[in-house]
């Protein structure tokens, strides 16, 4: 599980660094100004910064659910094959959910994509979950 999990922490910190650059090329050929990050005023500003902006706080919200249930596995030595399985799919997911949300955005895939991540990281709680009941009797 630690791999995996630092395997999306790696891809966060990318992401944050493409955002970044993006930004940084947007501001720099004057499609934003620079002022435009102070409220984020979605009115004029290029999709694709917006689509950014919007990816980088989704890798701050059910991600925190894997990360818990990782952190909970490996300090409970709870960790299976499994469940490793699991959690790198569940990565795989993140990094799926990025290109599509960022790229040609399609929504159906879109959402297909997340709620495959979402029922996945359900399975990797489950499987954690039973493996503390099994333990505990």
């Amino acid at each position: 599980m630690l791999y995996a999990m630092f395997g999306l922490v790696v891809f966060t910190y990318v992401f944050l660094l493409v955002n970044f650059i993006w930004r940084l090329k947007a501001v720099k050929s004057r499609a934003v100004h620079i002022k435009f990050f102070r409220r984020l005023d979605t009115q004029d500003a290029p999709e694709h910064i917006l689509l950014g902006t919007r990816h980088l706080a989704n890798l701050f919200e059910m991600p925190v659910l894997f990360y818990v249930v990782g952190v909970l596995a490996v300090c409970l030595q709870l960790e299976s094959p499994l469940m490793v399985a699991f959690a790198w799919l569940y990565v795989g997911c993140r990094v799926v959910h990025a290109i599509i949300h960022t790229t040609y955005n399609n929504v159906v895939h879109r959402m297909l994509i997340f709620q495959l991540g979402s029922f996945i990281l359900l399975i990797i709680w489950l499987l954690l979950v039973a493996a503390y009941s099994k333990g505990m009797a």
